[in-house]
């Protein structure tokens, strides 16, 4: 691998007078996670937000009141977790993503006033993200960087059982398909596909921990 590649995390401080910011601040029991980012026109982009926690019909409550409607769309609302559209003049992060062309890893976590981007990338491309950030008058550090590819996370065959899964409804409430038949379909034994299943959740899950925290 050409030594100027690099797997590393970026640690963002929101500018404060940011929704964002002061959301956060405001509710930091909350994960706020950002799914996607992408323009819409000119100096105009929409970001995907995932916020879970105890408080987000609260936070639901207080973002409806201070928010535009024009700006923003709750796409899925629960007790514990909504996902919503939000759209912003001038967005900050993005426009510089887009100038630097420095592609991310998501979803990305917001959290303590800080936005946590993940990136293998050139070298190079981080400094000029980070030089565009520093012209904005914005301050980033680089939390944690390394010289190697992430591992492959599931196997080939992993995978292909966790799409499988999916396709055929067994994630859904209620499933569309039970174990014993899922089983079936494989040609395994229903002992063998529930060890990779738990083999699968438990790598999924050991990852999301690694990188929330």
């Amino acid at each position: 691998m050409p030594p100027d590649i690099v797997q590393i995390r970026l640690e963002i401080i929101i500018p404060h007078d940011k929704w964002l910011f002061k959301f956060n601040e405001k509710y930091p029991e909350l994960n706020f996670y950002i799914l996607s980012k992408f323009l819409v026109e000119d100096n105009v982009g929409i970001t995907l937000f995932q916020i879970r926690g105890l408080s987000v019909k609260q936070f639901i409550s207080d973002f409806k009141k201070q928010i535009s409607k024009n700006s923003s769309q709750i796409l899925f609302e629960g007790d514990d977790l909504v996902i919503m559209n939000i759209r912003v003049v001038d967005p900050w992060i993005l426009n510089t993503l887009i100038k630097t062309e420095l592609l991310i890893l998501y979803p990305i976590l917001i959290k303590e006033g800080k936005i946590r981007i993940e990136a293998i990338t050139n070298r190079s491309k981080v400094d000029d993200f980070l030089s565009e950030l520093e012209n904005k008058g914005i301050k980033a550090s680089i939390g944690r960087i390394g010289y190697g590819f992430k591992s492959t996370l599931l196997t080939q065959r992993q995978n292909e059982i966790l799409n499988i899964a999916n396709e055929n409804g067994y994630f859904d409430i209620p499933r569309k398909i039970s174990l014993t038949e899922f089983a079936n379909n494989l040609n395994i034994s229903k002992s063998a596909l529930s060890e990779t299943l738990r083999r699968i959740f438990k790598r999924l899950s050991d990852n999301y921990i690694k990188f929330s925290n």
